[in-house]
């Protein structure tokens, strides 16, 4: 993969508008506050707009308190036009909820890094790789391919993110390399047992009842192949939570023993349902997004369905089927 061209945009703009997908996580987080510290080192002027808010826990991600909310912080019909935007850990409309003033009409050429299989036609310039564990590998080649120095913050923005989307390193993603990432990255500064504290040991209490709430609707379905939970909008409600806090709930549903996929439903606002799948290989879950105009990931992939959760189910899983036979024969 050749970083030349990026990096060389990335040193040509002076202004740079840098976001992500919706639910922003540690990976897309800690991703942008390595390369934009880097950038604000360069002399360069970066905002970070993003879709949705981030979760508290992730305040460690953004210790300068840079990172705007659309519609909320700042309104995206009033940014100047930046030199670049440049879009991290995702590829697609569908996760770019909202961005679009920004992103493709705003006049300025997009620069896309991100490690999904799925991606829309929206990049001037790509650094996408779909075997890459996480966004915060390719961000720290780039960095380590412009002369960029890894200080311990820095380090420690990238190790978040390549903890947070190996699941701390337990995921098939997890290969030789990247376990010599993680280690080169604790050698320059980053702290691993600071990072596992502010993400996995600094949730409010409505999240803990929401997971413990969530768990009680797993249910088996396909013959038990697949664990199915579902969340509602008055769950929500009643415990003060909301749609953000259900980040990797989906993984409850894989510790059922003889689970080949998880599928999580959410209602979101309106008619609309959220829907989030994992799997055991070989099942290939993206194929399920895809159908329903969503992606992802092989094994972790998501999308969004109109209608009621019942109807959701049914249109889920008579696909899950599908998958699951194709599976079988091969």
């Amino acid at each position: 993969m050749d970083y030349r061209e990026p990096i060389a945009e990335l040193r040509r703009a002076a202004r740079i508008v840098m976001t992500t997908h919706v639910k922003p996580d540690a990976d897309a987080l800690g991703s942008i506050a390595a390369l934009r510290r880097w950038l604000v080192g360069l002399g360069h002027t970066v905002e970070v707009i993003v879709p949705s808010p981030p979760a508290s826990k992730y305040s460690f991600l953004d210790p300068d308190g840079v990172v705007k909310v659309a519609g909320r912080d700042v309104s995206l019909g009033r940014v100047v036009p930046p030199d670049l935007v440049c879009v991290i850990d995702t590829c697609t409309w569908l996760q770019l909820a909202g961005m679009a003033p920004l992103v493709g009409r705003s006049g300025a050429p997009v620069l896309v890094i991100d490690h999904h299989l799925t991606h829309d036609a929206l990049a001037d310039w790509r650094l996408v790789d779909a075997d890459a564990p996480a966004t915060a590998v390719l961000v720290h080649r780039l960095l380590v391919e412009a002369g960029a120095a890894i200080d311990g913050p820095t380090a420690t923005y990238l190790f978040a993110g390549l903890a947070a989307d190996t699941d701390w390193f337990r995921l098939p993603n997890t290969g030789a390399d990247t376990l010599r990432l993680a280690a080169e990255l604790v050698e320059a500064g980053a702290d691993p047992p600071m990072v596992y504290e502010k993400m996995n040991l600094s949730d409010e209490l409505p999240k803990l009842q929401l997971l413990g709430r969530a768990i009680g609707t797993i249910r088996p379905a396909l013959g038990g192949r697949a664990m199915v939970m579902r969340l509602t909008r008055g769950l929500f409600r009643e415990l003060g939570t909301d749609v953000g806090d259900t980040e990797n709930l989906i993984n409850e549903c894989m510790k059922v023993r003889g689970t080949e996929v998880g599928v999580m439903l959410v209602e979101a606002d309106g008619d609309t349902v959220r829907l989030s799948l994992r799997s055991r290989p070989p099942v290939d879950v993206l194929k399920v997004a895809e159908r329903f105009g969503g992606g992802g990931h092989r094994r972790a992939a998501g999308a969004k369905l109109n209608g009621t959760l019942d109807r959701a189910e049914e249109q889920v899983l008579a696909v899950v089927a599908e998958v699951l036979a194709e599976a079988e024969e091969m």
